[in-house]
């Protein structure tokens, strides 16, 4: 069996391989002032933030269509879906249509499509996870058991200073996100069991912010484990996190990235995702 993990851009994870299983990525399409970027390897993502910051047209995103995802599922024959969570994309509905006509062409395949009900680091975690699970000779059924437990036992954060779009899109209140801009505010929050938006509080940025978001984590669950951090264009903010999560966890593991352009769409300029295991 050809084993294959595929994610959605909405995962940040651009790589072929994922701890030595083949990956592909399936990239979510944006669109600004007419011109269309897809969230792939070939995206030159300061460019695409720079037409983000200064377009003043409305902005969208739109979901990988049935080709896309049924070009990735080509060779393989188990073969594991994320997607980002389904309140947020289509992503996941076309994502199981294309399984479906794949697995009538390809009768003796395997498919599963996992809604992550969350997005960026969570969902490389996940990918992480599943990639461990092949490699030790799990059967297809045992590794869709496993990970829908593992959906539970890991979790997001984010901690966001500019909220339009999510606002533009209907995800939050826009009397909240000019309040938040009005007041220099960070708003943090999380991904719901429904994988929807949810607003934990509001604060200003500082030392103590950082403290406090390490005390929602372990709050939610954390205990030491890894931790991804993705970033919209603030290493500093992320390196701040990272240190306040050492702080209180010396042996945690901790990655930083970048957000790709799906996440830098919804999660903004100087947005933090924190993906962590519970």
């Amino acid at each position: 069996m050809t084993a294959k993990i595929i994610t959605d851009s909405g995962a940040n994870c651009y790589t072929d391989v994922i701890g030595g299983v083949a990956h592909a990525n399936v990239p979510l399409t944006l669109t600004v002032d007419g011109q269309s970027w897809d969230d792939d390897q070939q995206l030159d993502l300061d460019n695409f933030l720079a037409a983000l910051k200064n377009t003043k047209s409305k902005t969208s995103s739109a979901c990988p269509s049935l080709g896309k995802w049924l070009a990735a599922f080509d060779g393989a024959d188990e073969i594991y879906v994320l997607t980002i969570t389904s309140t947020l994309s289509g992503s996941y509905n076309v994502a199981q249509q294309a399984a479906d006509i794949y697995l009538q062409d390809h009768p003796q395949a395997k498919v599963h499509v996992f809604d992550t009900k969350s997005a960026g680091p969570q969902m490389r975690l996940l990918a992480s996870q599943l990639a461990v699970l092949i490699n030790r000779g799990y059967d297809f059924k045992e590794v869709v058991a496993i990970m829908d437990e593992q959906i539970q036992h890991t979790d997001l954060l984010f901690a966001l200073q500019e909220l339009d779009n999510l606002a533009n899109n209907g995800r939050i209140s826009p009397a909240v996100a000019k309040l938040a801009h009005l007041l220099h505010l960070t708003v943090y929050g999380t991904a719901s069991d429904e994988g929807k938006f949810e607003m934990l509080g509001r604060m200003h940025d500082s030392k103590k912010m950082y403290a406090k978001l390490v005390k929602i984590m372990e709050k939610q669950g954390y205990q030491g484990g890894r931790v991804l951090i993705d970033h919209v264009q603030c290493r500093d903010r992320a390196d701040r996190m990272a240190a306040a999560i050492s702080a209180r966890f010396p042996s945690a593991i901790i990655s930083i990235s970048r957000c790709g352009a799906l996440c830098s769409y919804y999660a903004e300029n100087d947005g933090l995702m924190i993906g962590f295991e519970k």
